[in-house]
C-alpha cells in the first residue's frame, strides 16, 4: 500500500505535461504512486514507445515510489472524466489527489496535503491553491465556484464509495457535494499553496506547449 496516489490525466500539452511529470518526481515525499494516464493521447503514447521516461521511472523506483505512464485506447473527453474515474479505482494509496497537467506542483506538495489528514480520522482536507493568472491565494471553502480539485486531499477508501465523475462541466464539484454529506472535512490549518494553477478558461499559460 502506497501513501498517496496522484492522478493525472492527459491529453495534449506535450511541455507541461514532460513539467507535470517532473513536478511529480521531485517530491521530497515517498512511498507514492502517480497514475499518469493518456486519455487516448497519442503523445503519451509516443512518450510510452520512445521510453521517454525510463529513466525518471527508475529513479523514483529507487526512492520508493511508482511512475505509472498509460494510454487508454480511445479518447472520452469530458475533461478526463473517464480517466479519473479509471485512476481511482487503480489507485493503491492510502490517500487520493488530482493534478492537471497543465498546472505546477511544488516539491514539498505532497508532504503538506499529507500533513493535514494522516492519522486522522478525516476523510478529506482542503487547501489554498495560487492561481497564477490573477497572482492570488485561492482561500477554499465549501461551496459552488469556491473549490476544486486541486484544493483536495481525498481517503482513497472513502473516494471510491462516492459517485463517478460524469462528462458534464462541474464534475469536481459534484464530487465534494457527495463527500460533504457522507463524510468528515476540514480546511488545513497550514496551508502554504503548493499547488499553482497555470491557466484560466480564456487566460492560458503563454510560451509552452
Amino acid at each position: 500500500m502506497k501513501r498517496v496516489t496522484i492522478s493525472m490525466p492527459c491529453f495534449g500539452r506535450p511541455q507541461r505535461t514532460v513539467r507535470a511529470i517532473e513536478c511529480v518526481a521531485s517530491q521530497t515525499a515517498n512511498n507514492w504512486e502517480a497514475l499518469i494516464t493518456g486519455d487516448g493521447c497519442p503523445i503519451i503514447q509516443d512518450f510510452i514507445d520512445s521510453n521517454y521516461f525510463y529513466d525518471l521511472q527508475q529513479d523514483c523506483k529507487a526512492k520508493g515510489n511508482d511512475l505509472i505512464i498509460s494510454n487508454q485506447p480511445e479518447n472520452k473527453g469530458g475533461n478526463g472524466y473517464a480517466v479519473t474515474n479509471l485512476n481511482r479505482e487503480l489507485a493503491k494509496g492510502n490517500y487520493f489527489l488530482f493534478f492537471d497537467n497543465d498546472d505546477i506542483i511544488l516539491p514539498n506538495h505532497l508532504e503538506n496535503y499529507l500533513s493535514e489528514i494522516e492519522g486522522t480520522d478525516l476523510d478529506f482536507v482542503y487547501f489554498n491553491t495560487e492561481v497564477k493568472p490573477t497572482n492570488r491565494i485561492r482561500v477554499p471553502s465549501l461551496q459552488y465556484g469556491c473549490i476544486g480539485h486541486s484544493e483536495l486531499i481525498i481517503r482513497t477508501e472513502f473516494l471510491k464509495q462516492m459517485p463517478p465523475h460524469t462528462e458534464h462541466y462541474g464534475h469536481d464539484w459534484t464530487l465534494i457535494e457527495s463527500m460533504m454529506q457522507n463524510g468528515k472535512s476540514k480546511k488545513a490549518e497550514h496551508s502554504p499553496a503548493t499547488y499553482w494553477v497555470m491557466s484560466l478558461a480564456g487566460n492560458r499559460e503563454q510560451g509552452i506547449d
